[in-house]
Parts: structure tokens; C-alpha cells; sequence
């Protein structure tokens, strides 16, 4: 199978200028930590959380003649076309199931290319949201770049990292995400 796809903007929560003030960082380094947070995210759950543009699957039809989407959600209409000699003619012998992406119907050994129609504009449960937001606070606070950081002072109050460290760890984003995982 070969899967490519293009995406759109990060979703805009978590903030960066949220993620930037409590772990005293840049509103860049914030933003840039918060889009390697949802391709993190995306990669253990095996799911999209940012919208995808456009997508496109190949794939040879084996004997139970049926394929899969192979990222989730799956869009709502797809193309599909089948490889018939040296070109791809449209094919609309298999039947698509939108909510869970599977292909069936299809011609057992056939190859196939299935592509997305529209955009996908996945919305992400609140729990994701505050894995990736966890996730990105976790790298700006303990990166390479801070390990000499002892102590951060905001006004009123004074936060030292040590004290924040077994808070991190004992609510990582992996454990919010666990229920996210798509087998």
C-alpha cells in the first residue's frame, strides 16, 4: 500500500501564547511545539487530528476483495478508480462506507487508487487537546535548551521545575491518549 496525504493549518488549540506564558518560552518556539505535539499525537493514535486536504491510497485488492482507509477519520466520498493495463479508469463496482472507511465489493487482485474528495476536518476530543497541550508544555520545560532552568518567577509566585517534574510525568500525554489508539 502506498498513502500519501496533505494538510492543512495546526489546530488552533492548544493556544501558543497560552503554552509560551506558563512555560516561559517564545510564542514561536510555543507554536512550533505544539505542531510537533500533534504529529506526535497523530502517530501513536494512529489517527488525523489536523484537516487533510487531500489524500490518496494504492493498494492491491487481495481475496477477501475488500480495503481499508487506512488513516482515521475516513472521508466522507472518495474516488475510486481501478488499474486497467497502464491506466487508471474510474471503477464504481466497490462500495464505500464512509464511518469506517472500508471498501468493499472490489475485484480480488485488482489494484486500486483511492482518493479523498473534499477536505477531512477531524475535531478532536477535548482530552486530546489537553495531551497535546501537556505534551508541549512537557518538551519546553525539560528541552536541552532549559536543562540549567531551576526556577521560573511570574509575579506573584515562583514555580521551580523539580516541583513540576513528577506532575509532568505522572500525567503524560500517552496515558490521555491511550483510549485514542486505533488498532
Amino acid at each position: 500500500m502506498n498513502f500519501t496525504q496533505t494538510r492543512g493549518a495546526t489546530p488552533a488549540y492548544p493556544a501558543p501564547g497560552e503554552v509560551a506564558l506558563e512555560a516561559a518560552v517564545t510564542q514561536d518556539r510555543a507554536a512550533a511545539l505544539i505542531a510537533t505535539s500533534w504529529a506526535m499525537a497523530e502517530t501513536f493514535t494512529g489517527r488525523n487530528y489536523w484537516p487533510v486536504t487531500a489524500a490518496q491510497f494504492t493498494a492491491e485488492a487481495g481475496e477477501a476483495c475488500e480495503l481499508w482507509w487506512p488513516r482515521s477519520p475516513a472521508p466522507v466520498s472518495v474516488m475510486v478508480e481501478r488499474l486497467s493495463g497502464r491506466q487508471w479508469v474510474p471503477d464504481d463496482g466497490p462500495m464505500y462506507d464512509a464511518p469506517s472507511g472500508h471498501l468493499a465489493f472490489c475485484a480480488p487482485g485488482a489494484r486500486y487508487r483511492v482518493t479523498q474528495v473534499g477536505t477531512v476536518t477531524p475535531a478532536p476530543g477535548a482530552h486530546v487537546v489537553e495531551a497535546v497541550r501537556a505534551l508541549a508544555l512537557y518538551q519546553a520545560i525539560n528541552s536541552a535548551a532549559r536543562r540549567e532552568f531551576r526556577q521560573v518567577q511570574a509575579g506573584d509566585s515562583t514555580l521551580t521545575r523539580e516541583a513540576m517534574g513528577g506532575l509532568f510525568q505522572a500525567s503524560g500525554a500517552g496515558i490521555v491518549l491511550a483510549g485514542e489508539v486505533r488498532w
